[in-house]
């Protein structure tokens, strides 16, 4: 009977086991279906619970260092919970079907963070390798994707990241499913990109979605958000995101700011100059040039004619304004920065005031 009796015990004690580490990967669950909708504060105590519970899992640590910063406010306490996180990653990527693209993402990022680069290294390409190489990538989600372009920016391949970025947007869109963050982060991502290939518009528009779906995403800088809508020509808009800018391009911002409200007041502006030159065609020098040519016809004509703020600008005012204007929001889109060049040619007031 003693030993029917032992089995008995082992078996209720097997099952409480098993209970409890049920109930700890439902908590799991839920806490990560919160950090995908960028609610860490929310997704926070649900992996310490988890935690407590005894779940040695290394996606909850590193998601759950991800909270902490986002929480906290300060690296300290997420680079001790990925300290705790390696490990076990290490140990589960190392069973049997384990190196999940996930896991292998996750252990690249922490040995980024660490400077541990041949780590990194290896963990990226791998992924890299296993998955975007491996027999099926189409089957990949949005996510996946999204982490596959990061894991090309850690090793420094700019043209295999932009392309796996617009995969997962494209992904993304075709599904309409999957982590509302990485959606808005792989959209600010691709929107950076149209930015550098002075698709403006298509900018302003990825960023705006970006926002929509996380307004927390800190990657959609207000700088460029309200550079690429002023270059859109989306003034009103503009204004409103250079006004958010609370970063070291503040000054910067604040001319958008005027910018955008002296665009208003004479759009529509075109995208050619008065001779019939596309703007985007104009070489460096020969935009400097023409705005400061521009800008002496401006301050003449407001020199010469009499009007106070709030009054309909004179035609001639609003004539040279719209030149000077679209010249220098070219300028200005090109550069990132028009605070020292006004100042050098003394334009600063014709923007400012």
């Amino acid at each position: 009977m003693l030993p029917r009796a032992l089995q008995a015990v082992g078996l209720i004690i097997l099952c409480a086991g098993c209970s409890a580490e049920s109930r700890a990967r439902r908590t799991l669950q839920e806490g990560t279906a919160l950090y995908n909708q960028g609610k860490y504060k929310e997704a926070l105590p649900l992996f310490q619970k988890a935690r407590e519970a005894g779940l040695k899992d290394g996606l909850l640590l590193y998601q759950m260092g991800y909270c902490r910063e986002a929480v906290e406010g300060r690296p300290d306490g997420r680079r001790e919970t990925w300290n705790e996180a390696q490990p076990v990653l290490v140990e589960e990527v190392s069973r049997p079907g384990g190196a999940s693209l996930e896991r292998l993402y996750d252990l690249a990022v922490i040995h980024s963070d660490q400077h541990e680069w041949d780590k990194m290294n290896q963990y990226a390409r791998q992924a890299i390798e296993q998955f975007e190489k491996g027999p099926n990538p189409n089957a990949l989600s949005g996510e996946d994707w999204f982490r596959l372009g990061r894991l090309h920016d850690l090793v420094v391949e700019p043209s295999e990241a932009e392309a796996a970025y617009r995969r997962s947007v494209s992904v993304f869109a075709r599904t309409q499913d999957g982590s509302l963050i990485y959606r808005s982060l792989v959209l600010a991502k691709v929107a950076e990109l149209d930015f550098h290939l002075e698709r403006y518009a298509q900018a302003a528009k990825g960023f705006d979605e970006a926002l929509r779906l996380f307004p927390a995403n800190n990657q959609v800088r207000p700088f460029l958000h309200g550079l690429a809508l002023l270059a859109a020509h989306r003034f009103e808009e503009a204004r409103t995101r250079f006004g958010a800018d609370t970063s070291d391009t503040n000054t910067e911002s604040q001319y958008g700011v005027d910018l955008a409200r002296k665009g208003n007041d004479v759009a529509p502006l075109g995208d050619k100059d008065t001779d019939g030159v596309p703007l985007v065609s104009i070489p460096d020098e020969g935009l400097q040039a023409r705005i400061r040519e521009a800008a002496r016809a401006f301050r003449s004509a407001r020199v010469k004619n009499s009007y106070r703020p709030g009054d309909t600008l004179p035609a001639e005012v609003a004539l040279h304004q719209k030149r000077f204007v679209a010249l220098l929001v070219e300028y200005f889109a090109r550069t990132r920065a028009i605070q020292e060049f006004c100042l050098r040619e003394g334009i600063a007031d014709l923007v400012r005031r």
